[in-house]
């Protein structure tokens, strides 16, 4: 459970006592597809709003400001270690178009808030190669070891910014009752899943974005 932990959102430590069910943690997840003045989608900027007892856990023990609240130097150093542990799980992104991986360069302009309830990191995945704005393009987020559960934000989940004319977006959201079904399996079952595991991926939040 050290390792999962590590390895997924936020390299803390160990979680206290056994771990009951899967997931461990939920994100609200808000992103914006971000086209550049020469037609092309520069990449996606991500703002994951983590739950609140995560928020909660991840702060323990860190340095803060005299109100309580999460000091700027906690949050900035924070949000680094975001960072480097998402690496292994790719940052849970995952664009293909005409069926085709679309690879992401390293992330830039990443940090985190604190509205004095939830942990929201905030960064952007921009394309290696920057596919062109004409056709379709679609971009998963998920957990390949289901220990975090993404969900799409109720209201404007995702949006368009930049040069965006012509394009529009369709959403999918992972049918509640493939969550129901994995309550059912032991947890030795998830702890042998790897960054390779393809068992998250019935649990994708997928956009699709189609240009003309």
């Amino acid at each position: 459970m050290i390792r999962r932990l590590l390895a997924t959102i936020l390299a803390l430590g160990a979680l206290i006592g056994p771990a009951l069910a899967h997931p461990h943690v939920w994100v609200e997840v808000h992103s914006e597809l971000d086209y550049t003045p020469d037609g092309k989608l520069a990449g996606v900027r991500h703002h994951w709003k983590f739950d609140e007892a995560f928020s909660t856990y991840a702060l323990q023990g860190l340095e803060t400001t005299p109100d309580g609240k999460p000091s700027d130097k906690t949050l900035k150093e924070l949000a680094q270690v975001n960072i480097e542990s998402l690496h292994e799980f790719d940052f849970f992104t995952y664009a293909k178009r005409n069926k085709q991986d679309v690879k992401f360069l390293q992330p830039k302009d990443y940090s985190l808030s604190y509205d004095g309830t939830q942990l929201t990191l905030h960064f952007t995945l921009p394309f290696a190669e920057p596919p062109v704005k004409a056709g379709a393009l679609t971009l998963d987020v998920y957990d390949p070891t289901y220990f975090v559960s993404f969900q799409l934000a109720d209201k404007d989940p995702v949006t368009l910014a930049g040069d965006a004319a012509g394009c529009a977006l369709a959403l999918h959201r992972p049918d509640p009752a493939v969550g129901t079904s994995s309550a059912t399996l032991s947890e030795s079952f998830f702890n042998a899943l790897t960054s390779a595991s393809e068992f998250g991926s019935q649990f994708a939040n997928r956009v699709t974005v189609t240009c003309s």
